[in-house]
C-alpha cells in the first residue's frame, strides 16, 4: 500500500528524470508532461480520501493517509487534496503554452520539481517547515527562469533575494507563537508575530514596496517560465497564507487584518494601475498587470466574507490562462523583433506575428479583467461584491484595469504600425512566420479563455468545494 503523500511529493520527481532525458525534443516532453499534470489533477479530485483504491494490478494507494518522514508529519486534509489538484491542473496550462514557446529552458524538469516542492509546502506539518521547502523551490525556479540564450536573469536574482529575506520572518514567527502557548499573559508575542508574518509574505507576494521583482521578472527571464512562477508556485503562496490563517484563528480574527490587506491592496492595485500605461517596453506591462491583479486578490481577501473568498480562488484558477498567454505572446514578439520589445523594435512586428499579438492582448484582457478574459470571472464578483460595501475601491480598481488597457492600447500602436520595408507597400501584410503549431496552441487558449469567461459556473463546484472545505472567516 502507498500513502498518498508520498505518491503526491515522489511521482512529479519521476516525472521530471524522464522530461530531462526528453528535454531535446520540445513536442513528446510537453505531452508528456501536459497529460501527466491533467492526469494527477483528476486523480487528486476523484481519488477518495479515506478508503485504499486499487491503481495498478495489486497495488493500493490511500491518498489520505498520513506520513511521517524524518519526524515530520505529511498529511493531505481535503483542503489540500483541492489545492493539489488546483496546482496540477494550472500546471499543465503552462506546459502546453510552452509547448511552442520560442525561448528555451529548463522549465518542463524545474517544474515538475517545483510541484514536488509545492506538494510538500501544502502538506507537511507544522507550516514552519513548509519556510524550508519554499526556500529551495524558489532557488530551483531561476534555473527555470534563466533561457539559455539569454544573460543572467536579474529579475530571478531579485526573486530569489526577497524570497530569502521572508525566510527568517516565518521561522521567527512560528518560535515566538511557541513561546505565546507557554505564556499566554504576554500578548506581545502576538502583535510581533502579526507584523513578522505580515511582511514574509509581502516579500514572497511582491506587495509593495517588495514588489520590485514581479516588474522585472520577465525584463531578461523565459516569459513562460515567469508566468509558471507567478501563476503556479505563485498560488502555492497564497494557499500557504489562508491555511495559515485557518491554523491560528486569532490572526485571522485579527480586527487589523482586513485593513491591513485592503490598503496593501489597493497600493498595488493604484501602483500597477498608473505605472501600465507609461511602459515603453512589453515585458514590464506584463508585471505591472501581475500587480493589479495581486492587488484584487488582496482586496478580495480583505472582504473577510465568504463571497471575497470564492472570488480569491476563482482568481487562483483562472490567472494561469491570462498570465499564460500573454507571456507566450511576449516569447513570440520577441522571436519575431530580435529580441527587442520596446517601441522601435515592435515597429510592425504584429503584422509578421499575428498569433502573438493576439495572444499578448487577448491575455492582458484576462489580466486587466474585462470582458472575454477569463479573469473577468472572478473581478465581475469583485465588483459586484464591491458596489454594495466599498463603490470607492471599486472605481479604482476599474482605474486600475483602464491603466492595463491603456498600456496595451500602446503596444498595440507600434506592432500593428506598417513596416517601413518594400513590401509594407502592398496593400496585403507579408506573410506570417509563425507556425501551424503555434496557432493552433494559441487558439487553443483563447478558446478556453473565452469559455471559462461567459461560462465561469464550470468551475463553481470546485470552488464550492474548496470554500466548504476552508473554515476561514466563517
Amino acid at each position: 500500500m502507498i500513502a498518498g503523500p508520498i505518491a503526491l511529493l515522489l511521482l512529479p520527481l519521476l516525472v521530471a528524470g524522464v522530461v530531462l532525458l526528453l528535454s531535446r525534443w520540445r513536442t513528446p516532453t510537453a505531452v508528456l508532461s501536459t497529460a501527466t499534470a491533467l492526469a494527477l489533477g483528476v486523480a487528486a479530485l476523484a481519488l477518495p480520501v479515506d478508503r485504499p483504491v486499487k491503481v495498478w494490478g495489486g497495488l493500493q494507494i490511500v491518498l489520505g493517509a498520513p506520513v511521517s518522514f524524518l519526524g515530520r508529519e505529511l498529511v493531505l486534509e481535503e483542503t489540500d487534496r483541492l489545492a493539489c489538484a488546483a496546482l496540477f491542473f494550472t500546471s499543465a496550462i503552462i506546459f502546453f503554452l510552452a509547448w511552442r514557446s520560442y525561448s528555451r529552458s529548463l522549465l518542463f524538469p524545474v517544474g515538475w520539481g517545483l510541484l514536488s516542492l509545492s506538494v510538500g509546502v501544502l502538506l507537511v506539518k507544522p507550516f514552519v517547515y513548509a519556510a524550508l521547502f519554499i526556500e529551495i523551490a524558489v532557488a530551483l525556479s531561476v534555473f527555470a527562469l534563466q533561457s539559455e540564450e539569454g544573460p543572467v536573469t536579474r529579475g530571478g536574482m531579485r526573486y530569489l533575494t526577497f524570497s530569502t529575506m521572508a525566510l527568517p520572518g516565518i521561522l521567527v514567527t512560528h518560535w515566538l507563537l511557541e513561546r505565546y502557548e507557554a505564556t499566554p499573559d504576554e500578548t506581545w508575542l502576538l502583535s510581533t508575530s502579526a507584523v513578522l508574518l505580515a511582511i514574509s509574505f509581502a516579500l514572497l507576494l511582491g506587495v509593495f514596496p517588495f514588489h520590485s521583482w514581479i516588474p522585472a521578472l520577465f525584463g531578461d527571464s523565459s516569459p513562460v517560465a515567469g508566468a509558471f512562477v507567478l501563476t503556479v508556485f505563485g498560488n502555492v503562496i497564497w494557499f500557504a497564507l489562508l491555511e495559515f490563517l485557518e491554523a491560528y484563528s486569532w490572526l485571522s480574527a485579527h480586527p487589523s487584518l482586513s485593513s491591513l490587506t485592503l490598503n496593501a491592496g489597493l497600493v498595488l492595485v493604484l501602483l500597477g494601475g498608473t505605472l501600465a500605461p507609461a511602459q515603453r517596453r512589453l515585458s514590464p506591462l506584463v508585471g505591472y498587470g501581475t500587480l493589479v491583479e495581486n492587488g484584487a486578490m488582496l482586496i478580495a481577501l480583505g472582504l473577510r466574507s465568504e463571497v471575497g473568498m470564492v472570488s480569491l480562488l476563482l482568481a487562483m484558477l483562472t490567472r494561469p490562462l491570462g498570465l499564460g498567454l500573454m507571456a507566450l505572446g511576449l516569447d513570440g514578439i520577441r522571436a519575431h523583433s530580435g529580441g527587442k520589445d520596446d517601441g522601435e523594435g515592435l515597429r510592425g512586428v504584429g503584422w509578421r506575428a499575428p498569433w502573438s499579438t493576439t495572444a499578448f492582448v487577448l491575455g492582458g484582457l484576462s489580466v486587466a479583467g474585462l470582458p472575454l478574459g477569463a479573469g473577468f470571472a472572478w473581478r465581475w464578483s469583485l465588483y459586484r461584491a464591491l458596489a454594495d460595501t466599498d463603490p470607492g475601491t471599486m472605481v479604482l480598481l476599474l482605474l486600475a484595469a483602464a491603466g492595463v488597457m491603456g498600456g496595451l492600447w500602446r503596444g498595440m500602436a507600434s506592432l500593428l504600425e506598417r513596416p517601413r520595408l518594400p513590401e509594407a507597400r502592398s496593400v496585403f501584410p507579408p506573410a506570417t512566420r509563425e507556425g501551424k503549431l503555434f496557432a493552433l496552441s494559441v487558439l487553443i487558449a483563447l478558446l478556453l479563455c473565452v469559455v471559462v469567461s461567459i461560462y465561469p459556473q464550470l468551475l463553481s463546484p470546485w470552488v464550492t468545494r474548496m470554500v466548504d472545505a476552508c473554515a476561514l472567516f466563517r
